[in-house]
């Protein structure tokens, strides 16, 4: 033990995606983890970069039916893969990351590690095949609870890991008035508390969209987004290169903002002149119930549309 200056120092990923089946979180997971290989190495070849990818799948390799699918722009290719059998103990799991370690892979998906707590052979189930005194026998699990957290916090090795939740319904009205039951998820089928263990975790919904429950990087909170190659890209910057890439995102935001000031100007500018493109400006305003100078971008580019070629636009 000994006292230090704190640096920034680079980091390993490890990332939790947790959500009801079919949210998207295996898919979510694989292209982050692209993302991420395609950042490290430009210059390899589609191929090489897959190579670099290993899911070890519990899930009766269903991971691999996305291979050669395509997905927010990215055609999924040949990763490495492990059909992962039980039992699921905390052993195998380890086994498992060291050969895909060995087989070249830089990031490890495991999808899903929920089937170490409550699958075949889990946890749960070693701990109700013993004998003997319920809470003692809890004392004895420990060590493979937390030889399970060494693994994923101490590797010198990028893990995500998708983690189900336990499913539930709730009644909501559709579009034609009638109730409908649309499945939500509740907490992780994990041990309570697993996800605090990870750097970065995204709650997936069922329409796909991810919101970062805990960050750590602060790259990502309190925005909703879709799982994509840029979330790998963003993220490996951070961790691997100690890019800045808050002080990017705030650039980038910045330079969106003056580009939308910019055609409101212009907008503001031409009404003043021409009455057609001042009805326009005012009918979009009472339908928005908003001063032009307050529309967002996507309403902005709205009226930039309706006004045809009569503006020239900052793109």
């Amino acid at each position: 033990m000994q006292v230090t200056d704190s640096v920034r120092e680079k980091q390993k990923a490890l990332v939790g995606f947790i959500g009801p089946s079919g949210a998207g979180k295996t898919v979510g997971a694989i292209l982050t983890a692209y993302g991420m290989m395609r950042e490290a190495y430009p210059d390899l070849s589609e191929q090489e970069v897959w190579k670099k990818i290993g899911v070890a799948d519990t899930e009766h390799k269903r991971s691999m039916l996305y291979v050669d699918q395509q997905f927010s722009g990215v055609r999924i290719g040949s990763f490495k893969h492990i059909n992962f059998e039980p039992p699921y103990t905390t052993e195998r799991y380890l086994q498992a990351l060291l050969m895909l370690k060995n087989a070249g892979v830089e990031v490890i998906v495991f999808d899903s590690l929920s089937h170490n707590w409550n699958g075949d052979g889990g946890i749960l189930e070693q701990h109700g095949n013993m004998s003997g005194n319920s809470f003692q026998n809890w004392n004895k699990m420990n060590k493979h609870v937390t030889d399970m957290i060494k693994a994923l916090s101490s590797n010198d090795i990028h893990i995500l890991a998708t983690m189900r939740t336990k499913n539930e319904y709730v009644m909501e009205l559709n579009d034609k008035g009638k109730q409908q039951p649309r499945k939500v998820g509740t907490k992780p089928v994990q041990k309570d508390d697993m996800e605090y263990e990870f750097m970065l975790n995204f709650s997936v919904d069922m329409d796909h969209v991810a919101v970062a429950t805990k960050d750590n990087t602060n790259l990502f909170k309190d925005d909703e987004i879709q799982l994509n190659e840029e979330v790998g890209r963003k993220l490996y910057r951070y961790l691997e290169l100690g890019v800045d890439v808050q002080a990017e995102e705030r650039a980038r935001r910045e330079e969106e903002e003056a580009k939308r000031m910019s055609n409101v100007a212009k907008i503001r500018e031409l009404s003043s002149a021409d009455a057609a493109v001042a009805k326009i400006v005012s009918d979009c305003e009472f339908k928005a119930n908003q001063q032009l100078e307050q529309f967002n971008t996507t309403y902005l580019e709205a009226v930039i549309q309706k006004l045809g070629g009569k503006l020239n636009v900052q793109n």
